[in-house]
């Protein structure tokens, strides 16, 4: 009797899952690219086989009771299992596709020529990013949709291991056409009367430029992504702290100026994947080819040139 429910469940589980994940029949058949009344029918069939539901209906939203929470958790553990069965079958853990998601500068610089670095050293990988934020790509690690997902908060999720992996500096900036950028020797009194771009609070609470609470500024805009603020600095429109790999180029240019009045924290980089990706070789290289990248090149020493003696 079990063997001929499985093998019915097969049909209706990956409808199942996407009704549990976004608790709406009309989002999941939209992901799906079925009709709503095509996916409240698999679910009847689904439950009429089960003998129980797995869904209690609250308004017009679905919730899943235990049957449906134990089923869901069943199929997130069998999405894994599958794909890391599919790895070994194919003999090669770099043949297929290894989905990483990031967002902003830390895409820009690091998490993109990482994954170029892996897609010339294992031709048959295929990377695919996604830009996400902490608590999207957590839901997406939980259910075996993503592999490894870089962040700039240490974002603790139950089932989700998280590693630091490093930081990047950070700036106070301004562009060309702010009174700040041809002030001479301005002290944070005079930069602090300026508004600033701010990006999101982040999943922990944070200012995800990382500026002190202590230190009182004034807000002009607010932004979702942390490099937008780079934009917003060279119109010259207003006071921005920028990631120091991404000002620098800018700097160099005389498109920027750096307003050394405040030492700023830097950013922090982390690392999350599923626990029971921990191990897979295609994610850890990922991670270790980041990490390198965050890691500055040691500068050269210069030594004194020795005169001898004659």
């Amino acid at each position: 009797m079990l063997t001929a429910l499985r093998r019915n469940l097969w049909n209706w589980l990956p409808t199942f899952a996407e009704v549990a994940e976004t608790g709406s029949v009309v989002a999941a058949a939209r992901r799906l690219a079925l009709t709503p009344a095509a996916v409240s029918r698999t679910l009847r069939l689904l439950e009429d086989a089960l003998g129980t539901p797995v869904f209690n209906r609250v308004g017009r939203g679905l919730v899943l009771n235990a049957a449906g929470t134990a089923l869901r958790d069943a199929v997130r553990a069998a999405t894994r299992d599958v794909d890391a069965g599919l790895s070994e079958s194919l003999g090669d853990p770099f043949l297929g596709p290894l989905r990483v998601s990031s967002l902003g500068v830390l895409t820009d610089h690091f998490v993109v020529p990482a994954l170029v670095e892996l897609k010339r050293a294992h031709p048959a990988l295929t990377p695919e990013h996604a830009v996400l934020g902490p608590a999207e790509a957590a839901t997406l690690l939980v259910r075996g949709l993503l592999d490894v997902a870089f962040w700039y908060e240490e974002v603790t999720a139950e089932e989700i291991v998280v590693e630091r992996l490093g930081q990047i500096g950070a700036s106070i900036y301004c562009g060309r056409g702010h009174p700040l950028f041809t002030a001479r020797k301005p002290a944070l009194a005079d930069v602090l009367a300026h508004p600033f771009s701010v990006p999101r609070i982040g999943d922990t609470g944070r200012v995800q430029d990382g500026w002190p609470s202590d230190v009182p500024r004034k807000v002009g805009m607010r932004i979702t992504m942390l490099r937008s603020n780079l934009m917003v600095a060279l119109s010259g429109a207003l006071v921005t702290v920028l990631p120091d790999v991404t000002a620098t180029p800018h700097v160099a240019a005389g498109e920027l100026r750096q307003l050394p009045v405040l030492a700023l924290p830097p950013i922090e980089i982390f690392a999350a994947r599923h626990a029971g990706g921990v191990g897979r070789r295609p994610g850890q290289l990922a991670i270790d080819a980041v990490a390198r990248l965050l890691v500055p090149e040691p500068r050269p020493v210069r030594r004194r040139a020795t005169s001898r003696a004659a």
